[in-house]
C-alpha cells in the first residue's frame, strides 16, 4: 500500500472537533512545512466521526487522540499498543472504504503523541527540527511516497521528561529577543515550543536572569503558550513554587505580605505566602514543581558559618512546607503533581550529609519529589545511585552545554563534544536516571549540535547509547543528512561531518574562554605547531565548502550551512591561530628573532576575522541573529569575563648588523654560533625507532642578506637545501627570512656501517647497549664567521625490539647529561627565554592499542573512539566487579631498571561514595593500586584545586614507579571503580623527564 503527497494533489487534514488547541497549532506548522517542500497549501477540515469522510478526491490524513478523537480507524491491537505507550503514536496508512486512496493515519496515545506524529511527518518530507531556529530550508520535491515499510506505532519515549534550559542569557540571547520581540515574551518562546517538539522534547525551565516566564508574556501568555502545545514548565534549582528568581524583587518589602527577607527562619508567614500565589497563579497549567531552597541569585541559603545539620533541618522545614502548600492548592489532585529537588552544589552535601549527621538522602520527605542530580557543570556526572538503589519520585539529571561560574564560564559558541555528551549521560540512564533530563543551553542558538544528540538519546536510549555500535560517528552522518541531506553531494557531506567532529574536538578540549597563548607549547612534542596546522586546515576547508555552496547556486542553504557549520568551525580555529601565534610572537621575540613581527601580524589578522564573522552572523538573515554572540570568550583571567583581554603582540627591529639564527623547534634550543656564545644544539627524535627525519630552522634576524652553508661528514645524514641565501626580513606578511631545514637519516646505510669490519666503523661515534647501537652524527651551519654545530643521536634497535609496537625507547646515560642540560645561572636568565629541560623520550600508548581485552559476564569493556583528549578511551561498562584483567599491554624494555608508568584517564568524578578513581595495576606479577584522584579531590567544587586544575587539563593522571628486566614485560590493568574511562599510558625510563605539553607525546593532529 502506497500513500502520495505531491505538488499537484489536494492534501486535507481532517480532525475532530474536540482537537486540542496544541494539535491544531501543529497542524498549521506541518501544513506550512507542506508548503516549503511541495509548494501546495494543505485544505483541514473538521469532522465528528473519521467513518464519515466521503473525499476520494484529495489525498486524506487523519489526525486524533486517544480519548479525545473518536472511531479513529485503528485495529483493536493497535489501540492496546498505542494506549500502553506515553507520547506514542500510530503512523499507519489505512484503507477507507468506498475511496480510491489509503489515508494516512497519525494517532496519539496522548497529546504530545500526537504532536510527534505530525512532526514524524515533516522529517519524512526532509523538515530539519531546525527549519526556522536555524535557517535549515528544506530542499524542494514533487512528490513523497510513504510505504508500508514507514508504518509505525512509535516506541514511549526513554526518558520521561526531556528537557533545556535558557540560562546565562546575558548579553546575547537577552539583546537578541529584547531586540525582535521586545522582551523574553509568548512571541519568542513560540519559537523554543516548536523546536522542543521537534526535537521530541517536552520540557523547559525558561530564561531567568532578568526575566519573568510567568509576567512577561505579557502576563500568562507565554505559560498558557506552553500548556496548549504540551511543554511541561518548571523553574530552574533555585526557583521553588512556580516563582520565577526576579519576581522577588518585584512583590518584596517591609510593608508587603510577602515580607523582606528570602530567609524562611526570618520570614517564614511572608515566604509561604509567596510561595502559596505561585502555586496558585501557575495551577492550571502542566507543571514540575521546583521545591526546596537555596540563597537569592543562586547562592548558599545559609551562608558558611552554617552546620551541615542547620542546614539539613532549615531544607527539611522548607520542604515540608511546600509540600503541605501543593496539598492545599492542588487538592485531590495533589500526588498526582510532579515535584522536583535539584541536588545541586551544596545541596549535595545536605543530600548525603556525612558520617556524623545524617543527610536527606534517607529522609521520607523526599517520597514523591525527583531527585535532580546533577554534575559538576563541566559535563562530568558527580554521585549517581547506588547499585540497586531505587527512590519512589525517579531521579533526574541537569547537564550543561553552558555554564556561568567557577572555575570558568564557557557561554559562547558551542564547545560540547559529543563523545563524552553519550558516554556521561548514557552512565547516568544505567544507574537508573530516567525521569527528567534538562540541559543547560545557555543562548540555546550556538548548541544546535550537541542538543539535537541530547534530546535523540534521551528520546530513543537503545538506538543513540555507548552501547549501541558507533553512535556518534552515526549520528554525525544522521545529522548532516537531516540538515543538508537535500542539496550535496557526499563528498561535501563528508565534509561537514569533518568539520563537526573536528570544531567541537578542538573547542571541548579546551574551553575557548580559557585558551591562552601557551596552552599549547609552543615547541614540545610539535603540538602547537600541529593544532595550528589543523586550525589553518579547518578554516581552509570551511572556505572551500562555502565556494562550493557559491558555485552551484546554492544560497538557500547558505544561512543555515554558516550558522551551523562554518561559523562555528572557522571562529574555534581562528581562536586557535590567534593564541597559538601569539605564543610564537612572544617566544620568537624573547629569541630575538625577527619572524616575532610575522606571527604579531597573524595575531592581528585573527582578530580582523573574529570580528567580521561575529558581524556576519549578527546581519544573516536580514538581522534574524542580531545580538546572539556577543558573549565575551577571549583569555578570561578570573572565572568571568571581567579582566578579560586578547592575546598582546610584541615587535622587533632585526639586528644592525649580520646575525644568523638557529632553532630547534621540537626544544626550542637556538643557537646564533658567537665565538663566545655558541653552543651545540641537539635533534635527538631519532632515538625514537619510528623517526627518520626532523627539522631545525635557519633565520636571518641581521640587516643585510644572510648566505648559509650545511656540512656534514656523516654519509648517513642528508640535508635539504645545503646552502642558501636568506633576505632581511622586510614584509610582515611573509616569513621570507627563515628557512626549514630536513634532516634525513639512512638507517639502513647506519646499520651496514656498524656491522661492517671496515674502517668506517671507526669512525661512528657509537654506544653499545646489549643489542642497541647509539649513534651520533654532526653538521655544521655556517654563515661568515658564525657557525652552529647541530649534533644527530640516534637509537638502532634490534630487528626484534622495532617488530613490538610497544617498545620502550631509552636515552643513554652518556647522553642523558647534555640532553637535559640547563642554563647556567646568570643575571641575564630574566631577559633570555628559558632552555628546555627534558627529552620527552618514551612510550605513549594509547588506550585502544591493546593486547587483551578481556569482558566479564556483568561487565562489558568498552573502546570508545572518538573521545576525549586522546580521542578514544576503554570503560567498564556495567555495575559486576572484574573477575579477571580487563585490559593487557605488552611492553618491551631494551634496558633494565626503574620505568615510570603514567595512568591518564578522562576527567571523571566518582560516582560512588568511595571518592576514589581506582586502578589495579600489575606488571610482571607484583600488583599496584593507583588512585588517579587526590584524597581531598571534591567534583565540582570550585574552591577544590585538584579538581578545578583537572578540568583545565581536560584529564587525571598518576604516576607509578616498577623495575623492568631487558625483554617484554606483561601491563594488567582493572578498573575497581566505576566511571573510569582509560585514555592513554605513558611509559618512560626513570632518568627521563617528559617536557611540559598540553597533549604531550604523539600531540594529536588528525
Amino acid at each position: 500500500m502506497n500513500y502520495k503527497i505531491d505538488n499537484e494533489s489536494r492534501l486535507v487534514f481532517y480532525y475532530s472537533s474536540k482537537t486540542l488547541r496544541g494539535v491544531k497549532r501543529v497542524m498549521d506548522k506541518v501544513a506550512e512545512d507542506v508548503n516549503k517542500v511541495f509548494g501546495i497549501t494543505p485544505e483541514f477540515s473538521e469532522t465528528e466521526s473519521f467513518t464519515d469522510i466521503d473525499d476520494n478526491d484529495s489525498n486524506s490524513i487523519y489526525v486524533g487522540t486517544l480519548g479525545v478523537s473518536s472511531d479513529l480507524p485503528l485495529t483493536s491491537e493497535e489501540l492496546d499498543t498505542l494506549k500502553g505507550r506515553k507520547e506514542a503514536y500510530a503512523f499507519l496508512l489505512k484503507e477507507v472504504p468506498g475511496q480510491d486512496k489509503p489515508a494516512l493515519v497519525i494517532a496519539g496515545s496522548d497529546k504530545r503523541g500526537t504532536i510527534y506524529g505530525l512532526f514524524h511527518l515533516s522529517e519524512l518530507m526532509g523538515v530539519s527540527p531546525w527549519v526556522n531556529m536555524a535557517d535549515v530550508r528544506p530542499a524542494k520535491k514533487t512528490e513523497l511516497v510513504i510505504t508500508d515499510a514507514d508504518e509505525l506505532i512509535s516506541r514511549q519515549p526513554s526518558v520521561k521528561y526531556r528537557g533545556l534550559f535558557i540560562n546565562d542569557e546575558w548579553p546575547s540571547f537577552g539583546t537578541w529577543t529584547m531586540k525582535h520581540y521586545g522582551g523574553f515574551t509568548a512571541q519568542m518562546y513560540d519559537n523554543v515550543f516548536e523546536l522542543i517538539l521537534r526535537l521530541k522534547g517536552n520540557y523547559l525551565w525558561p530564561a531567568m536572569w532578568t526575566s519573568n516566564f510567568s509576567l512577561d508574556g505579557p502576563g500568562l501568555k507565554s505559560a498558557e503558550l506552553a500548556d496548549e502545545y504540551g511543554i511541561v514548565m518548571s523553574n530552574s534549582h533555585h526557583e521553588p513554587c512556580s516563582r520565577h528568581s526576579e519576581e522577588w524583587d518585584l512583590v518584596r518589602g517591609e510593608d508587603s505580605k510577602y515580607g523582606n527577607a528570602w530567609n524562611f527562619d526570618k520570614n517564614k508567614e511572608g515566604l509561604t505566602n509567596y510561595w502559596r500565589d505561585g502555586l496558585k497563579r501557575n495551577a492550571p497549567f502542566e507543571n514540575i514543581i521546583t521545591v526546596g531552597m537555596r540563597g537569592e541569585r543562586d547562592s548558599e541559603v545559609l551562608g558558611r558559618e552554617a552546620t551541615l545539620k542547620e542546614n539539613i533541618d532549615y531544607l527539611k522545614e522548607v520542604i515540608l512546607t511546600q509540600k503541605e502548600l501543593i496539598k492545599e492548592v492542588y487538592g485531590d489532585n495533589a500526588d498526582e503533581i510532579p515535584m522536583m529537588l535539584a541536588i545541586y552544589k551544596e545541596v549535595e552535601k545536605y543530600y548525603f550529609g556525612d558520617v556524623n549527621t545524617e543527610g536527606l538522602r534517607s529522609w521520607d520527605g523526599l517520597d514523591g519529589i525527583t531527585l535532580m542530580l546533577c554534575e559538576d557543570n563541566q559535563g562530568n556526572m558527580r554521585r549517581l545511585p547506588e547499585d540497586g538503589e531505587t527512590h519512589n519520585g525517579g531521579f533526574g539529571m541537569y547537564y550543561h552545554f553552558d555554564y556561568h561560574g567557577d572555575p570558568v564560564s564557557y557561554e559562547w559558541v558551542n564547545s560540547t563534544y559529543i563523545p563524552k555528551v553519550c558516554e556521561q549521560m548514557s552512565e547516568a540512564y544505567d544507574k537508573g536516571v530516567r525521569d527528567i533530563w534538562i540541559v543547560n543551553v545557555g543562548d540555546l542558538k550556538p548548541q544546535e549540535f550537541p542538543l539535537s544528540y541530547f534530546f535523540e538519546l534521551a528520546y530513543d536510549y537503545e538506538k543513540w547509547s555507548v552501547h549501541s555500535e558507533k553512535p556518534y560517528i552515526r549520528f554525525l552522518d544522521y545529522w548532516t543528512r537531516q540538515q543538508f541531506g537535500g542539496y550535496l553531494p557526499e563528498n561535501e557531506l563528508a565534509r561537514i561531518q569533518t568539520l563537526l567532529d573536528e570544531y567541537t574536538y578542538l573547542s571541548s578540549i579546551r574551553k575557548p574562554e580559557c585558551l591562552y597563548p601557551g596552552t599549547l607549547h609552543n615547541f614540545n612534542y610539535g603540538e602547537a605547531d600541529r593544532i595550528y596546522k589543523k586550525a589553518k586546515e579547518i578554516r581552509q576547508s570551511c572556505d572551500e565548502l562555502e565556494m562550493y555552496i557559491l558555485a552551484n547556486r546554492l544560497k538557500v542553504i547558505d544561512s543555515a550551512l554558516f550558522e551551523l557549520v562554518t561559523f562555528p568551525a572557522k571562529v574555534i580555529a581562528n581562536h586557535y591561530e590567534m593564541n597559538i601565534a601569539a605564543e610564537k610572537n612572544r617566544v620568537c621575540a624573547k629569541q630575538g628573532r625577527v619572524t616575532a613581527n610575522f606571527y604579531a601580524e597573524e595575531v592581528e589578522r585573527c582578530h580582523r576575522i573574529e570580528k567580521n564573522l561575529i558581524s556576519t552572523y549578527h546581519s544573516i538573515e536580514s538581522g534574524k541573529w542580531d545580538g546572539m554572540m556577543l558573549s565575551q570568550h577571549t583569555g578570561f583571567r578570573y572565572w568571568n569575563e571581567e579582566e578579560n583581554m586578547y592575546p598582546s603582540r610584541s615587535y622587533i627591529w632585526p639586528a644592525d648588523k649580520h646575525r644568523m639564527i638557529v632553532t630547534v623547534p621540537l626544544t626550542g634550543a637556538y643557537s646564533m654560533g658567537g665565538d663566545w656564545t655558541r653552543k651545540p644544539l641537539f635533534l635527538y627524535e631519532y632515538i625514537k625507532p619510528e623517526v627518520n627525519s626532523q627539522t631545525f630552522l635557519i633565520e636571518n634576524g641581521g640587516n643585510a642578506e644572510l648566505e648559509y652553508k650545511i656540512e656534514s661528514n656523516d654519509e648517513w645524514i642528508s640535508v635539504e637545501d645545503s646552502e642558501g641565501k636568506l633576505p632581511v626580513f622586510e614584509q610582515i606578511d611573509e616569513k621570507i627570512s627563515e628557512k626549514e631545514i630536513t634532516v634525513t637519516i639512512d638507517r639502513d646505510k647506519l646499520e651496514s656501517l656498524i656491522k661492517a669490519d671496515s674502517s668506517n666503523k671507526d669512525d661512528l661515534k657509537v654506544i653499545r647497549k646489549g643489542d642497541t647501537y647509539y649513534v651520533s652524527g654532526s653538521l655544521l651551519i655556517s654563515s661568515a664567521n658564525k657557525k652552529v654545530t647541530v649534533v644527530v643521536l640516534v637509537a638502532c634497535y634490534s630487528e626484534k625490539d622495532r617488530k613490538l609496537s610497544h617498545m620502550v625507547p631509552v636515552v643513554p646515560d652518556e647522553w642523558v647529561g647534555f640532553i637535559n642540560a640547563k642554563d647556567f645561572p646568570s643575571a641575564f636568565a630574566e631577559v633570555r627565554e628559558p632552555a628546555n629541560t627534558g627529552d620527552s623520550i618514551g612510550l605513549a600508548i594509547e588506550a585502544d592499542e591493546y593486547d587483551e581485552l578481556n569482558d566479564d559476564k556483568d561487565r562489558e569493556l568498552k573502546v570508545i573512539s572518538p573521545l576525549g583528549k586522546y580521542r578514544c578511551g576503554v570503560k567498564a561498562l556495567g555495575n559486576g566487579k572484574a573477575s579477571k584483567t580487563d585490559v593487557s599491554y605488552l611492553i618491551r624494555c631494551v634496558e633494565e631498571g626503574d620505568y615510570e608508568l603514567t595512568f591518564i584517564i578522562a576527567p571523571s568524578n566518582p560516582i560512588t561514595k568511595d571518592n576514589t578513581l581506582r586502578l589495579g595495576i600489575t606488571w610482571d606479577g607484583k600488583r599496584y593500586e593507583l588512585n588517579l584522584i587526590g584524597k581531598e579531590f571534591v567534583g565540582g567544587d570550585n574552591s577544590n584545586y585538584l579538581w578545578s586544575k583537572d578540568i583545565f587539563a581536560g584529564e587525571h593522571r598518576a604516576s607509578i614507579t616498577v623495575p623492568c628486566k631487558i625483554g617484554t614485560g606483561r601491563l594488567d590493568v582493572d578498573f575497581i571503580d566505576e566511571g573510569i574511562v582509560l585514555e592513554r599510558i605513558l611509559v618512560k625510563h626513570a632518568k627521563s623527564k617528559w617536557h611540559k605539553g598540553f597533549l604531550g607525546p604523539k600531540a594529536i593532529s588528525e
